[in-house]
């Protein structure tokens, strides 16, 4: 019996021995690639600092979640907390109380209203057409004044409208810069439809925090076109995978509107939807009013389909495809006194947790002192793909031996046993 644990109690150590590597955080083999943090020029150590992750330098990512291999160490091999920020734009809308005044006709038949904002320190910089209609378009010239009588033009080709053309679009809101007048004015011109139904209009300020991004370019094949379904699609391989949050479509074509699928491909070889938005430019007399990018929930991929429904129209010409993504600042905390490196290239590992995300959510990430990576350099310590396998796919054989050893070890033992019991 004393035998039996004995050779049990071993095989359980062997097994131990062999699988903890993998209990460890950071095993430098595992990581393809590396560059040095450069942080001599911050002054003030023990503070956060940031990096951005750019894709001319951490391009291709091959974590499964982007970025999850991100690594920050020092050179004594400690692992440095740290904390992705995406630089996504922040925009905030006020709504600034106001009172619809004059809503009248004028000689020429357009629609004339003012507006009294009674914040007397208050700057709009957009007013939003509350009406029930629909299936209509018009242009609006916005118009600001201090006394009443005197009208100074602020933007003269707005244009809101309502379209429905297979897929339903509604833009009633027109944006200018910031403006203190006390009264705005809208002239709306509606040449031979009956005017507007107005029941309201917004007077808003909008405070827009301007995201920063970056542009990976698209190779884009030959369209193709479906008849009997009244669409085309065409397939875009970007050149650099790394995360995108829009696509947007480059084309000299003018006064279209398009519903457009997004498609992804699984790794079934399937497409699959991932988003769908409406691309259109209105380019006339009297209208001006264009949206050719398509908002897409964050993703790395190779390549996108794009589906678009044609209806009637012939399809438009696609010059080219870019994707635009969001840039990633990681804040992390300086080490005094040591030199810090980035290391990336792990497939298979998993994002670290840290307790860092609540001191970076109350920084202002534009006052952080901002260093550089240095040159990209390919780990020479790499122990390769199989390296990363687990302890039991790495050494099967040896394993199935051991194994087998045991089992044969601990029926040969307990055949002692039992003939002892007879005996």
């Amino acid at each position: 019996m004393n035998r039996l644990l004995c050779c049990t109690s071993l095989f359980i150590i062997i097994v131990l021995c062999g699988s903890a590597g993998l209990c460890s955080t950071f095993d430098e083999r595992l990581w393809e690639k590396y560059a040095e943090v450069g942080t001599s020029s911050v002054k003030n150590t023990g503070g956060l600092a940031g990096v951005y992750l750019e894709p001319g330098q951490l391009g291709d990512v091959s974590a499964r979640t982007p970025f999850a291999d991100i690594r920050v160490m020092t050179d004594m091999k400690e692992e440095v907390p740290y904390q992705i920020v995406a630089r996504r734009p922040v925009q905030r809308t006020e709504e600034l109380p106001a009172q619809l005044r004059n809503l009248s006709r004028t000689e020429q038949g357009e629609t004339w209203l003012e507006l009294l904002i009674d914040r007397p320190d208050a700057r709009a910089s957009a007013v939003e057409v509350i009406t029930p209609d629909a299936d209509f378009s018009r242009q609006v010239q916005v118009m600001g004044s201090n006394d009443g009588t005197s009208w100074n033009t602020i933007r003269k080709d707005g244009v809101i409208f309502d379209i429905n053309r297979g897929e339903k679009l509604r833009h009633t809101r027109i944006s200018f810069p910031l403006a203190s007048y006390r009264q705005l004015a809208l002239k709306i011109s509606n040449g031979d439809a009956q005017p507007l139904t107005i029941s309201g209009v917004k007077v808003l300020q909008e405070s827009d925090v301007r995201g920063q991004t970056y542009s990976l370019y698209g190779t884009t094949e030959k369209p193709e076109h479906n008849a009997s379904r009244q669409e085309s699609s065409i397939v875009v391989r970007m050149n650099t995978l790394f995360p995108l949050d829009r696509l947007v479509i480059g084309t000299a074509e003018r006064n279209f509107q398009r519903s457009v699928e997004v498609q992804i491909k699984r790794g079934t070889g399937d497409w699959e939807r991932w988003a769908q938005g409406t691309i259109f430019n209105f380019d006339t007399a009297t209208m001006h009013e264009s949206q050719l990018a398509i908002d897409i929930p964050e993703i790395a991929t190779r390549e996108f389909r794009l589906i678009f429904k044609n209806l009637d129209s012939p399809p438009i010409t696609v010059a080219n495809i870019t994707g635009e993504g969001y840039r990633r600042l990681l804040v992390f905390k300086q080490q005094a006194g040591q030199k810090l490196y980035l290391f990336w290239g792990n497939p298979l590992a998993q994002p670290p947790r840290y307790d860092l995300a609540g001191l970076v959510a109350r920084q202002n990430l534009d006052e952080l002192p901002i260093v550089y990576l240095g040159q990209v350099r390919p780990n020479t310590k790499f122990a390769g793909n199989n390296a990363r396998l687990p302890f039991t796919e790495r050494y099967t054989y040896p394993l199935s031996i051991v194994v087998s050893l045991a089992i044969a070890g601990l029926i040969f033992l307990q055949y002692r046993v039992f003939r002892r019991v007879e005996e």
